[in-house]
């Protein structure tokens, strides 16, 4: 038979392990309440766990919206192709091929959703090639900022990139491509 200590100990040593195990799962982005001043963090591209990233519809692209559940979203993409853990994620990444009108591929781009407290979409964020944009009133924008490569113990092709907030300009990123 076990004593209350023995199971305590046990119990404590199970839930240490599994928040360790959990934590290990997040990108390491530090959001704000309101988006105002989110420090963005893009896993690695190799780290996806979908092998090349998916082909969404251009369709699915453009309903992109604030407010849309994470039901709606994996249904329109799928389910996040990154480890972003199990229980109170804040953040899905995605790695997309996007195609044009006709379905030819234009660009591979990384896409990060950032939910607020109620599980609603509050913020998308694209990363194509060095640029960042975010989704602004329908459009994308580009998210005037400065990215940077995290400094972390990680080999190179495993480093991550690290975006600092800054103010959204009002002119449209103009992809002629994709229209």
């Amino acid at each position: 038979m076990f004593s209350g200590r023995a199971c305590a100990r046990a119990a404590l040593t199970a839930a240490l392990s599994a928040a360790v195990l959990l934590a290990g799962c997040t990108t390491g982005s530090q959001l704000s309440a309101d988006g105002s001043n989110d420090k963005l963090v893009f896993p690695a591209v190799n780290k996806s766990w979908m092998y090349g990233g998916s082909y969404p519809l251009v369709e699915a692209l453009r309903k992109l919206k604030p407010g849309l559940t994470k039901d709606q979203i994996s249904g329109l993409l799928g389910r996040p192709q990154f480890q972003e853990g199990f229980f109170g994620v804040k953040e899905w990444d995605y790695l997309l091929n996007v195609t044009n009108e006709a379905g030819a591929p234009q660009l591979v781009c990384q896409l990060k959703v950032v939910f607020n407290s109620r599980n609603e979409a509050r913020n998308y964020y694209r990363k194509c090639g060095d640029a960042v944009e975010t989704l602004a009133e329908g459009k994308w924008r580009k998210y005037d900022n400065a990215p940077q490569v995290a400094q972390a113990t990680l080999p190179a092709s495993e480093a991550t990139l690290v975006v600092i907030p800054a103010a959204v300009t009002a002119e449209p990123v103009k992809i002629d491509k994709l229209k």
